[in-house]
């Protein structure tokens, strides 16, 4: 097969053919550096299915319009040939308007694992933009950076003059997949997807007095990102009705900005979801929250999470409306808290929002809830021994009212919460490793069965129950062959060679890990590092810039070794890989 191959200037098209080459149907040529490339659909001849490619450079901002695949057959946009740098000085870096059925991806090139770059945006716009009714839409290994505004944002905002826009009329975002992204150094979000001024009563946009409310959004996956360095929340999410997900994704130094209900590792809300397996761990600053979520509905589940030193609350929870199932509240399972500013927990049950006048302010005790298997270490908050119905317990499960306590205190069990943290047994607490060290650590084999809720694996994707019940906190210890895992990892000394003075400095997190790892030191730009197996075969080499994350997916799990190269110095950590 032919592919095309097209010539583009802003406004100017031509084609002609050429060879295949990185199996693209189309390739995109004579784009812009110096100004916002706009391609229309209508002026390229393509099919469901094809591959639309970006060669290799460095470009201004692109916005694609009217781009249409099939659900069987999406359209596949990717960089080919090399990496693809944009840097957009006044509008957002990519757009897709009025499209649907598309994956964007930075895979173009087998060298890269982020082949596609956005280095710079305008100074309130997004790094990618998903808006104007576009949908089902696929956006992995792509590196977003120095965004005016938001990494990622999909929604399509309510607009009086656009009675389309209104929830009403019907449209929905549907199949949203944000995956496997490396996000870093933005003005606002990290990843911001749904309108955030409404859910189901109070509106902050109206229309000659009437409200208007953002579309709803369904089956959305946000999972193995990487969101560092933001000036916002890490992830926001909003009016997802069926199958939220944020899943597997590693924030930290979120919220530098301090703008107030601006500064949570994951703020959620209105819609039901599932929030697990993610690492949150809050920066210098100190500023950024935990998570929150407001309105969520009933049978939503967080569970999974380590979330390290969050100012105010580590989860807080507020239903304003009324639960859809009076049976079914919230599920707060496996948690591992470290230190949060106040509480581990805050839930607040009272009705803020409704259409019946008789509730409003009323409380949802009644709406059973269950807060099992969290590990909670030393919280800001300290009730013991005050002089009000708070005490012990609601420095780490905190509630707005004494009759919300007493209605859900039986829902409250197989927790650890204490102020010792380093009597648990843990693995490292120094470098933020909170797992078990040993089968004897304090949180193995302490939990209660949660099974029936869904919850049979871990943070590392493990299997639950690994020894006779569940563990506490977010870690299953895993026993392999008879041997625990940690235990059979060789501790000698004489494995690590690392070189004096200015290379004492080097930080290397997370380890272990299960999708990527780091490493950062100010005296060293580009080493060359190698990837070593404990048969002391070289399975990789190659350049690595400081700072940026160098994905394992693709390795077996087990014990490797990573050598650091720079001239004639060199030095070597273990890492193990989940």
């Amino acid at each position: 097969m032919k592919s095309r191959f097209l010539l583009l200037v802003p406004f100017l098209w031509a084609t002609v053919t050429f060879s295949q080459s990185c199996n693209c149907d189309v390739t995109l040529s004579g784009l812009s550096s110096t100004s916002l490339n706009l391609i229309w659909a209508s002026q390229i001849t393509y099919s469901p299915g094809d591959t639309i490619c970006i060669p290799a450079g460095n470009y201004a901002g692109i916005r694609f319009y009217d781009f249409e695949g099939t659900a069987t057959q999406p359209l596949t946009i990717k960089n080919c040939g090399g990496k693809v740098v944009l840097d957009e000085s006044v509008y957002t870096g990519i757009s897709f308007k009025k499209s649907k059925f598309i994956r964007l991806t930075g895979t173009g090139d087998s060298s890269h694992t982020y082949g596609i770059e956005i280095a710079g945006t305008g100074s309130h716009a997004v790094g990618i933009y998903v808006e104007n009714f576009s949908t089902d839409i696929e956006i992995d290994h792509i590196e977003i950076s120095s965004a005016g505004f938001a990494g990622i944002m999909a929604k399509t905002d309510p607009y009086c003059n656009d009675p389309g826009t209104w929830r009403v009329n019907g449209f929905v975002l549907e199949n949203l997949n944000i995956h496997h992204n490396y996000i870093h150094d933005t003005g606002g979000e990290g990843i911001y997807v749904g309108f955030t001024g409404g859910y189901k009563i109070n509106s902050n946009r109206s229309c000659n007095g009437t409200k208007i409310f953002g579309h709803w959004i369904e089956d959305v996956d946000i999972h193995h990102n990487v969101i560092e360095d933001v000036d916002w929340d890490g992830i926001q999410l909003n009016l997802v009705r069926e199958n939220g997900k944020i899943r597997d994704n590693y924030i930290s130094n979120y919220g530098r900005d301090n703008v107030y209900y601006q500064d949570f590792a994951m703020s959620i809300g209105g819609g039901i979801y599932e929030v697990y397996n993610n690492t949150m761990i809050n920066g210098s600053s100190g500023n950024g929250q935990g998570i929150q979520f407001i309105s969520a509905e009933s049978g939503t589940k967080v569970y999974n999470n380590v979330i390290v030193r969050p100012d105010f609350h580590g989860i807080f929870m507020h239903n304003r409306h009324e639960f859809d199932d009076i049976n079914e509240g919230y599920y707060v399972l496996n948690n591992t808290i470290i230190e949060p500013g106040n509480s581990g927990t805050f839930y607040n049950t009272k009705i803020t929002e409704t259409n019946d006048p008789t509730k409003l302010y009323a409380s949802q005790d009644e709406v059973p809830s269950y807060f099992v298997n969290n590990l909670i270490v030393d919280p800001g908050n300290d009730f013991e021994g005050g002089n009000t119905w708070k005490q012990n317990q609601e420095s780490y499960f905190d509630f707005n009212d004494r009759s919300a306590r007493d209605s859900l205190l039986s829902n409250i069990y197989s927790n650890i919460m204490t102020r010792q943290m380093d009597t648990l047994g843990l693995a490292d607490i120094l470098n933020d490793d909170y797992s078990p060290s040993s089968q004897t650590s304090d949180v193995v084999d302490a939990g209660s069965n949660v099974s029936s809720w869904g919850v049979t694996f871990d943070l590392e994707n493990d299997s639950r129950p690994s020894g006779s019940t569940f563990d506490i906190g977010a870690y299953e210890y895993q026993v392999s062959g008879g041997t625990p895992l940690r235990a059979a990892i060789p501790d000698e000394p004489e494995l690590i060679d690392v070189l004096p003075n200015r290379f004492e400095t080097t930080v290397f997190y997370p380890n272990p890990t299960k999708s990527a790892f780091y490493l950062k030191n100010s005296s060293i730009e580009n080493p060359t590092i190698q990837l070593i197996n404990l048969n002391g075969k070289l399975i990789y080499e190659g350049k690595y810039t400081m700072g940026t994350p160098f994905n394992v997916e693709s390795y077996r799990s087990g014990l490797y070794f990573i050598k650091i190269i720079t001239g004639e110095n060199s030095e070597t950590h273990r890492l193990i890989i989940r």
